[in-house]
């Protein structure tokens, strides 16, 4: 098959090649108006080669490029993303990536499904680790494919085990409860008291503005995930009404910082929960204060709608969720039930 003028080659090396098929396409002219060609690749068969040059002429790309590992990609992914941006590189994108060492130094283009699947699959750690390592290749692909580095985003092809609940969620018992409030004038326990009586998720406390907190009347405004969570009423209960306003402090943005600066979930779980748990000789995860919250005011008989409000459940009817407006005297009253 004669390809058309400026349109590129496809031919045979001689020899035993695992490759044999080299693709060439047009790179300019010199002054004497003799085509100036440039190698696009080398290919299994004839068949993949003539596809990789239709690709190539459907949507030209620099061949260099293509070249790039998985480390330059990275790299160059984090520069642009996050270093240029004086941001740091998100901890499990940095795991993640550790994760793939087998994989640095090969091709970015010539990986396929197969490859990807099997670090997932070797992965050691548990399901948000391995799910971690998909949503890295994920955006490493889309920003491949934005810069015609590749053409099909491989990371979608592949497959994550099910999710299993490692470790159901515990509540802390009354006994614990009553020991955390003994030692209260301790600022980390004091942290584990605020997520036990509001019910909130870690990253939503870390979340909290100073300028989103209305400590005379009572609750702050905050949550993260759906739309019945996201900048909720949080009422402040009477136990932890004193936590919150020794936070409160005008210079700072955040309701928790450290030394002028916010946290993130790790440094908040390493600097503040498990010393705690440390020194009380308890065993919880941080999340753990949520379901607490969620258990007390179950057992203290505060209806599911307020209870709804509080965490930032959605409401099963339309009842629940439009018609239904508490204000947040009933939230304080319920919360100062537990």
């Amino acid at each position: 098959m004669r390809l058309p003028n400026g349109y590129g080659s496809v031919s045979k090396l001689s020899g035993n090649r695992r490759r044999p098929y080299i693709v060439r396409i047009t790179a300019g002219w010199d002054d004497e108006g003799k085509q100036l060609l440039k190698t696009l690749g080398y290919y299994p068969s004839k068949k993949e080669a003539l596809q990789a040059l239709v690709e190539y002429n459907a949507a030209p790309y620099d061949p260099t490029a293509r070249k790039f590992s998985l480390t330059e990609i990275y790299d160059i992914y984090c520069k642009q993303r996050y270093l240029d941006n004086d941001l740091k590189i998100p901890n499990q994108y940095v795991a993640a990536y550790g994760y793939c060492t087998s994989l640095h130094q090969k091709a970015f283009a010539d990986l396929k499904t197969a490859d990807l699947q099997k670090i997932i699959d070797a992965c050691d750690k548990g399901y948000s680790t391995k799910k971690n390592i998909r949503i890295l290749f994920n955006l490493l692909y889309k920003y491949a494919m934005a810069n015609d580095i590749v053409m099909k985003n491989y990371a979608e092809l592949t497959k994550l085990p099910p999710q299993v609940e490692s470790r159901l969620h515990i509540p802390f018992t009354e006994k614990e409860l009553d020991l955390l409030l003994e030692n209260s004038n301790n600022k980390l326990v004091q942290s584990v008291l605020i997520l036990c009586y509001t019910g909130m998720r870690p990253t939503e406390l870390l979340k909290i503005e100073r300028d989103n907190v209305f400590l005379k009347e009572r609750y702050m405004l905050g949550g993260i995930k759906t739309t019945a969570g996201k900048n909720r009423a949080i009422p402040i209960a009477d136990k932890i009404y004193p936590f919150i306003e020794a936070l409160y402090n005008e210079n700072h943005k955040y309701l928790i910082e450290i030394d002028g600066h916010p946290i993130n979930y790790d440094k908040f779980r390493s600097k503040f929960w498990e010393p705690v748990m440390y020194q009380f000789k308890m065993n919880h995860l941080p999340h753990d204060g949520r379901h607490t919250c969620a258990t007390l005011l179950d057992n203290a008989g505060v209806n599911d709608t307020i209870k709804k409000k509080i965490l930032g459940h959605s409401g099963k009817d339309v009842t629940q969720k439009v018609y239904t407006h508490k204000t947040i005297k009933q939230l304080l009253d319920a919360i100062n039930l537990i």
